[in-house]
């Protein structure tokens, strides 16, 4: 087998720093999309139709769904504390934000704290969509039927919806 002459082929630096930026490049990218990402749950749990929790939401979701002032009271017995531990994520995941944010602006390079932080701020951003998940299913189990089928496809649109 013969390889070809020394001059034609690519040094093993050349390879090596190719392979290098590539790496690089790779965990540049999938850290902007995951930051990226979570940015735009956060942004999208601001849309008036995504906060169930607040006034204009609730009062939007409660008229979407048609309910009686009986069945609002039923989900009304778990609001509160739906409401309560919502906002305490969401607190949360700011503070875990500006501690990334601070992060890329003390750092030049990617380091152990900024991926301790991208974590920080994953594990808060997966406690918010569980709640919110635990919360639709508490809803569906109080509102009859024909109620439950509209919720259903609430949540299925809205979680169709792209960004």
């Amino acid at each position: 087998m013969s390889h070809p002459p020394k001059a034609q082929r690519p040094s093993r630096w050349r390879i090596g720093g190719f392979l290098l930026l590539l790496v690089l490049a790779c965990v540049g990218i999938g850290y902007l999309t995951a930051d990226l990402a979570s940015l735009a749950m956060h942004q999208m749990m601001e849309r008036p139709q995504w906060k169930h929790d607040q006034p204009h939401g609730h009062r939007w979701l409660h008229d979407e769904l048609g309910l009686t002032d009986e069945e609002a009271a039923r989900i009304d017995v778990f609001e509160a504390d739906y409401r309560q531990r919502r906002r305490e994520l969401e607190t949360e995941f700011d503070q875990r934000m500006a501690e990334l944010a601070e992060l890329i602006r003390a750092n030049d390079s990617y380091t152990p704290e900024v991926t301790h932080a991208v974590h920080a701020l994953h594990a808060v951003h997966g406690e918010l969509q569980q709640l919110a998940i635990e919360h639709y299913y508490q809803m569906l189990s109080v509102l009859p039927p024909e109620k439950q089928q509209r919720l259903r496809d609430l949540a299925v649109e809205a979680l169709s919806q792209p960004e």
